[in-house]
């Protein structure tokens, strides 16, 4: 029914769940990338959601890592990430009624756990975001702003909810956290696969197209080779050509 202790890689961390939880990926679900997630033009989800079914606790667990990347605006953040909750309180009510039997390739299905989180008595909300040092302001100053933004929205569905630096969250709520290094997302082992196949198709049909072109060209030569130009086929062309086609204009031109 679950996996106890799923790990699972989100960028450049992986997320170790204690056991007993289930962890499900929206993004790994059929349901959600084919139909919920075009819903209203855009339906956002929250990285991991979990659940415990004998404490009956609910998290949804949100991974952004700036470092590499500019910072974004926080008003604009702070939408996005309240979005991203609704949008997955949404999910999961709608997909415990009508995602379908699926077998993701991380974690449990989004019809599993949605099922079983409509016994939730509490739902827990973590946001852990990483901040480059670049900006006017240094990083723990602006996550602290985000924080107090966010938890204005948030704290009637979650008045402990988290907002701290991926690499501290480990060890405040269930998971602990270890470097990825190579590794990748089942998501994006998917994709990488995917192009890689969609490579080894593309280079089989330029093969087998090349080799049908060589083929074709044997063909013809073989054709010419074995079928001359009938006769009076020489004679039109030669016509064609000003000469007038006798014996004594070819003795003439050779």
């Amino acid at each position: 029914m679950y996996k106890p202790g799923t790990s699972c890689v989100e960028g450049m961390h992986r997320f170790n769940f204690e056991a007993g939880y289930l962890v499900c990926r929206c993004e790994c679900s059929p349901f959600y990338s084919r139909h919920a997630q075009n819903f209203c033009n855009s339906c956002k989800e929250m990285d991991f959601i979990l659940y415990h079914p004998g404490k009956k606790e609910l998290w949804l667990i949100e991974v952004k890592d700036y470092r590499f990347n500019a910072r974004p605006k926080v008003r604009d953040l702070v939408e996005k990430l309240c979005r991203k909750v609704r949008d997955s309180l949404f999910l999961l009510r709608t997909a415990a009624l009508v995602a379908p039997e699926e077998e993701p390739p991380e974690g449990v299905s989004l019809r599993e756990i949605a099922r079983l989180s409509q016994q939730a008595k509490h739902i827990r909300v973590a946001f852990t975001i990483e901040l480059g040092n670049t900006g006017l302001f240094p990083p723990k100053a602006l996550l602290s702003t985000i924080r107090d933004l966010l938890y204005r929205q948030i704290c009637f569905i979650d008045p402990q909810m988290m907002c701290l630096p991926i690499t501290e969250s480990g060890g405040v709520g269930p998971w602990t956290i270890t470097p990825a290094g190579d590794e990748h997302s089942a998501r994006i082992q998917r994709r990488m696969e995917e192009a890689r196949l969609a490579r080894e198709r593309e280079e089989k049909r330029q093969r087998d197209q090349a080799v049908f072109e060589q083929r074709q060209e044997a063909r013809r030569r073989r054709r010419r080779r074995k079928s001359p130009l009938p006769l009076w086929k020489q004679r039109a062309q030669e016509r064609e050509e000003g000469k007038s086609g006798t014996h004594a204009d070819r003795k003439k031109s050779s």
